[in-house]
C-alpha cells in the first residue's frame, strides 16, 4: 500500500498505546525498531495492524507485506517512541490470544514460569531466551511486568507470540499442571537447593522452570516438598545472585544439553 501521512488524531491515539490501561482496552501494542518489526514481520505469528514510520526511514531489507503504512515527521514519531534513539519504524499489533491451562496439561515438554519478574528488559530478554531453546509455554504470575510494554517487545527482539503463554496467579497455576503430571523446578541460590549439574531429567516429559523476581527471588509459597529448589553454582562469595535472566539462560541450556 502506499504510505499516507498520519493525521493528528492517528498519533493521538496511537501513543496511548505506551499506556497499559490502554494497550489492555484497544487489545494492541506497539513493537518498536527496525530488527524487532523485521522479525515480526517474516515469523508471520502476530497480526500487524499498520506500521508506523519515520520520515526518514528506509526499508532496507523490511518487506511490509500489503500492510498500511503511516509517515510521520520526526517530532511526532519521537512522541510515539519509547526510545532516546528512535530507528524510525514501529509496528502497531494485535496482542495475540492467552492459552488455556487445559492445553498446556496436554502437552509435555519445558515451560517457564515468571514469578513477579519487574525489570521489562530482563522479561523480554526471557522470552527471547525460551524462544530460542523451544520452550513450550510460558506462565506470567500476578505481578509480572506487561508482556506487552514496549521495552519488553523491544526486548524479546522479534520473539514476541512465538510461545503460548498464560497470565495468572501463579500458585494457582503450578498446582493445576502439578496436578496434570508436571514437575516443577525452582531456581534457588540457597545452600538448600540442589546443584542443576545433578539434575538429569529427559525433556520430553512435562516440567516447568520458574524464576522468581530480581530482588526477593520466588516467593516462599511455592516450595513445597514435592517441588525441587536448584540452583546455579558459582562464587556466592564474590557477588550475590545472578541476574535473573542470565539464571534462566544457564538453566534452560544446562536442561537442555544436561
Amino acid at each position: 500500500m502506499k504510505p499516507e501521512n498520519a493525521s493528528k488524531n492517528h498519533i493521538k491515539n496511537r501513543k496511548k498505546l505506551l499506556s497499559g490501561k490502554y494497550r489492555k482496552k484497544e487489545g494492541l501494542f506497539l513493537a518498536e525498531g527496525y530488527r524487532c518489526v523485521k522479525q515480526l514481520l517474516e515469523n508471520g505469528v502476530i497480526e500487524i495492524i499498520e506500521l508506523l514510520t519515520d520520515e526518514k526511514f528506509e526499508f532496507r531489507d523490511i518487506v511490509a507485506h500489503n500492510r498500511q503504512i503511516f509517515t510521520l515527521n520526526s517530532e511526532d514519531f519521537s512522541t510515539i517512541s519509547d526510545t532516546q534513539t528512535p530507528q524510525g519504524v514501529i509496528a502497531v499489533c494485535k496482542i495475540p490470544k492467552e492459552t488455556e491451562v487445559n492445553k498446556l496439561a496436554t502437552k509435555s515438554g519445558l515451560i517457564v514460569a515468571f514469578d513477579e519478574i519487574q525489570d521489562p528488559g530482563n522479561l523480554g530478554t526471557m522470552i527471547r531466551t525460551a524462544s530460542w531453546f523451544g520452550v513450550n509455554g510460558l506462565l506470567v504470575g500476578d505481578g509480572t511486568v506487561d508482556m506487552f510494554h514496549p521495552k519488553v517487545i523491544r526486548s524479546t527482539s522479534g520473539a514476541t507470540g512465538t510461545i503460548p503463554f498464560l497470565k495468572g496467579d501463579l500458585p494457582d497455576l503450578l498446582n493445576r499442571l502439578e496436578n496434570e503430571g508436571y514437575q516443577i523446578f525452582l531456581l534457588d541460590g540457597s545452600e538448600k537447593s540442589v546443584d542443576l549439574r545433578n539434575i538429569n531429567l529427559d525433556i520430553s516429559h512435562k516440567i516447568i522452570l520458574t524464576v522468581g523476581n530480581e530482588g526477593n527471588g520466588i516467593q516462599p509459597n511455592l516450595f513445597n516438598s514435592s517441588r525441587t529448589a536448584v540452583r546455579i553454582e558459582g562464587k556466592s562469595d564474590r557477588v550475590e545472585s545472578l541476574n535473573a535472566a542470565v539464571a534462566l539462560s544457564i538453566g534452560l541450556y544446562q536442561l537442555k544439553n544436561g
